[in-house]
């Protein structure tokens, strides 16, 4: 599923960011925001017309454009699993 497909108050771990074809820019982008493989976040809030949101992501509050949500693939976690990773 999409990064941006997610509710507010959903978990999920980053699965794939962008394309093949992504420019490296773009690319290099992402991995400073601390959007790599296998990281571990929380949906908190989308903008009121969709055009952003605002992600929980390594202690820190990141906000980012739909379009860049969109190339950004995650499996969502389910509760239980997040209350065993905490606890």
């Amino acid at each position: 599923m999409k990064l941006s497909d997610l509710h507010p108050g959903e978990y999920a771990t980053i699965a794939l960011v962008g394309q093949l074809d992504l420019p490296s820019v773009v690319k290099r982008k992402l991995l400073s925001m601390g959007i790599t493989p296998n990281t571990r976040f929380r949906m908190l809030r989308k903008a009121p017309l969709g055009s952003g949101l605002e992600l929980d992501i390594r202690g820190s509050r990141l906000c980012m454009r739909r379009d860049l949500a969109d190339i950004i693939e995650v499996v969502k976690v389910v509760e239980l699993e997040v209350g065993k990773a905490n606890g």
